[in-house]
């Protein structure tokens, strides 16, 4: 294994590549925001279902939630900062 990966921290991991494009990466958004969903809808059903989940389940799907609004707003800060304002390329909003 690579030293400098095994030593990385997560959020060290969780960035736009730099070979990625200009702009806002929508399908890569909108492929988290499904996973969020999906995630979310396995604990709906622990409130509507028969069958509870255990707690470190639940205690999973809370994390990995919060780890895809993460990149969600990673993904959308690369957007921001690599995107020219309307005003300054002349268009119209």
């Amino acid at each position: 294994m690579n030293d400098a990966m095994y030593f990385s921290l997560p959020e060290d991991l969780l960035c736009v590549d730099s070979r990625v494009e200009a702009g806002v990466p929508i399908d890569a958004i909108t492929c988290a925001i499904a996973r969020a969903d999906s995630v979310l809808t396995l604990l709906e059903d622990h409130f509507e279902g028969e069958s509870r989940l255990a707690n470190h389940v639940i205690a999973a799907v809370i994390w990995d939630v919060r780890g895809t609004l993460g990149l969600i707003k990673t993904l959308a800060l690369h957007g921001d900062t690599t995107s020219i304002p309307a005003a300054q390329k002349g268009g119209v909003l």
